[in-house]
């Protein structure tokens, strides 16, 4: 693989309890029964996150061509800026890169216990004043499998082709071995 990590046995991961765009719970569950490509970030990113997650539905969007692929995966966005990025914000940032994206937010505390168990970091960096702030983040993404497992890491730079066939592989390697 050229853009991703495929870790060599998927990685379960524990509980955690997020909110969705819609004011719903997003928990482990509901991670299972779909592939789920996931980056973590905040709404008001200057440069990676709009990049990143542009990038992300233009991955989705090449799948959506290719009918061997069969059921889409899906794409996830986390704030780590859950002050700020509030389910009726994300809900008006997310459409803008692809209809069917979910976007979801928690407590610090939740958000550490899934960020920590995924080999990511995230922290604020103080501004002028409390609301004027940046947020430093990894910038990978993570991709999960229908059981819910933390089964691939894709670094930066992203490239969209890329990512699509190997996810592809991916898949494909995930069905031979269940």
């Amino acid at each position: 693989m050229q853009q991703g990590t495929l870790l060599p046995t998927a990685r379960p991961i524990a509980e955690f309890s997020l909110i969705d765009q819609k004011g719903a719970p997003f928990t482990l569950d509901s991670l299972k029964n779909h592939w789920t490509f996931t980056f973590f970030g905040y709404t008001q990113c200057p440069d990676v996150c709009p990049t990143s997650l542009a990038m992300l539905a233009q991955v989705i969007r090449l799948l959506e061509k290719d009918p061997a692929v069969g059921t889409l995966p899906r794409g996830l966005f986390v704030s780590v800026d859950p002050k700020r990025d509030t389910p009726d914000v994300l809900a008006q940032f997310i459409p803008y890169f692809h209809p069917d994206f979910i976007a979801a937010t928690g407590s610090d505390e939740e958000l550490h216990k899934l960020t920590r168990q995924l080999g990511l970091l995230y922290g604020k960096s103080e501004g002028d004043n409390e609301n004027d702030y940046l947020m430093d983040h990894s910038a990978a993404i993570i991709l999960f499998d229908p059981d819910g497992n933390y089964r691939a890491l894709f670094n930066v730079p992203h490239d969209s082709k890329l990512i699509a066939n190997e996810f592809v592989m991916i898949k494909d390697y995930y069905e031979t071995t269940q």
